[in-house]
């Protein structure tokens, strides 16, 4: 049988890395953890034309939308302007839109990870806290920033229920923290199936779809085995995904 194709959302620099080199790149640690569970990486480029970014949708079984760090950090801390996901990196927002709303018509199987759990709440309906969440919720809110921590150390715990629970086989975890912003209400169709203990949303999942997961952290990088249960539970709908195609 042929190995699950998982497509992997990129992100774009216009020359703030290198002066004068526009650069795309995605986080290493989702190539290799979908090597590890037996599915091949490929890397979705941000593309200027919406007609490409479908067709290349024609060639993954799964996707991955992935996380960032620049864009958020410069827009989110800003005092003035807009602070919303699309305005924070304008092409790489209408590139992963394009990627999930086709993926969601074709019933290929989604994870979103931390922007990309975000992108897929609002590209479906939901809506946002666009202030940095440690500032307007300041009463309440833990520390959601572990910049003083490596990316797999946990720094705090979250209740689970639903789907992620099943995969997972467990109702509490504790996992890393990079996000100034946070879900708020999630589409229509979508279930919460994880808080943390200051109910911050950490994981939507579609009521509709075989596999549409977004976590607000990154299971990629944490050490502990259990979270190799939901990349290998992505390769299996995308096998299935991928049988159903066959078929049609």
């Amino acid at each position: 049988m042929a190995k699950v194709r998982v497509g992997i959302t990129s992100g774009w620099e216009q020359s703030s890395l290198v002066p004068g080199w526009s650069l795309i790149y995605t986080v290493k640690s989702c190539i290799d953890v979908v090597e590890k569970v037996g599915g091949i990486p490929i890397i979705l480029p941000v593309m200027s034309q919406t007609v490409s970014r479908n067709e290349v949708l024609d060639a993954i079984d799964a996707l991955i939308v992935s996380g960032e760090v620049l864009s958020i950090k410069r827009n989110v801390l800003k005092e003035e302007g807009p602070k919303d996901l699309e305005c924070q990196n304008p092409l790489r927002y209408a590139n992963e839109r394009d990627y999930i709303m086709g993926a969601l018509n074709k019933r290929i199987p989604l994870l979103g990870i931390c922007r990309g759990h975000q992108v897929l709440n609002v590209v479906c309906g939901g809506s946002m806290y666009l202030d940095d969440i440690h500032l307007s919720q300041a009463n309440n809110v833990i520390t959601h920033q572990q910049d003083d921590k490596k990316p797999e150390e946990t720094v705090h715990s979250i209740r689970m229920e639903g789907f992620l629970a099943r995969i997972l086989g467990r109702e509490e975890a504790m996992v890393n923290s990079f996000h100034r912003q946070s879900v708020k209400e999630p589409p229509a169709g979508f279930d919460v199936v994880a808080c943390s203990q200051d109910g911050m949303v950490e994981a939507i999942a579609s009521a509709e779809h075989d596999f549409v997961l977004g976590l607000q952290f990154h299971p990629e990088v944490l050490p502990d085995p259990v979270w190799l249960n939901i990349f290998k539970e992505l390769i299996e709908a995308g096998a299935r995904y991928s049988s159903r195609k066959g078929h049609d």
